[in-house]
């Protein structure tokens, strides 16, 4: 094991001692194409232990929607996490309890004011702090299903992405000094190792509070951005993990991540 897979491994396992949860196997890896795309691509050769892999630097990040983004040295936080899914459904609102995993890791650390913006951004404001990729891989030939789960962070230099939309970063948002890139994955993968038995067995509903307070597009005007269509977003159903929004022609309706995107009419 690489002395910085050893020293991530030793921190996630202190994090999580008397939480009643194991620590998956780590690897931080100099640079990669995709983490996501690395656990799938070796996941029959580990066994069906739980994985997380973190890279010091990413080329082609998968992001939704087929998008690619890349991840200098140190700039970013790319990490992602490996869970068998030996039998059953993963519940539908999984992706959104992640969210709600890694506000409360970087809460710890002294970061405020981090919402959600369903289904799978970070947000400070009307920036964009990180976003979230879930995948998953069917079970088949007697080897178990991946439920696979993808987190980047901005933690330096996000001006410098030159996107065309507004982005920060944790240098930017926390009062302190950055945390080292092992210290915030081991901050992350523990919070996510708590959640994860809870989001698989109750989904949502025992978070239905925490959603409440974090959900940063609830009672605001939303436009969906692939026909105009607008309405105000009235919360996340934690039953689901649905958008429930009630658009201007009276009607409520739950949208589903993989159906549409939506934009808040307020700060885009």
């Amino acid at each position: 094991m690489a002395p910085e897979s050893a020293r991530l491994k030793a921190r996630v396992e202190r994090l999580v001692d008397g939480a009643g949860v194991t620590a998956p196997a780590v690897e931080v890896l100099e640079s990669v194409d995709s983490t996501n795309g690395y656990l799938l691509e070796t996941r029959r050769e580990t066994g069906d232990l739980p994985r997380a892999c973190v890279a010091q630097a990413q080329t082609a990040g998968r992001g939704r929607r087929g998008r690619v983004w890349h991840s200098p040295p140190g700039a970013s936080l790319a990490l992602s996490l490996a869970w068998p899914i030996m039998q059953g459904r993963v519940p539908p609102a999984y992706p959104v309890g992640v969210g709600v995993g890694v506000i409360r890791a970087l809460e710890a650390l002294g970061l405020e004011g981090v919402r959600l913006k369903w289904p799978n951004d970070l947000m400070v404001d009307a920036a964009k702090l990180g976003g979230i990729l879930v995948e998953q891989r069917a079970a088949s030939g007697g080897q178990p299903g991946w439920l696979v789960v993808g987190i980047g962070l901005n933690r330096q230099g996000a001006g410098a992405l030159e996107l065309d939309r507004a982005v920060t970063d944790l240098a930017t948002q926390l009062p302190g000094p950055v945390p080292d890139l092992l210290e915030l994955a081991a901050r992350v993968i523990a919070e996510q190792c708590r959640l994860h038995p809870l989001l698989m067995g109750e989904g949502l509903v025992p978070l239905e509070r925490e959603l409440v307070r974090l959900d940063c597009l609830r009672g605001r005007p939303i436009e969906i951005l692939d026909d105009g269509v607008r309405g105000q977003a009235h919360g996340i159903d934690p039953a689901s993990g649905c958008l429930v929004v009630q658009f201007d022609d009276g009607a409520i309706r739950h949208l589903h991540s993989g159906e549409v995107s939506v934009r808040s009419c307020e700060h885009g």
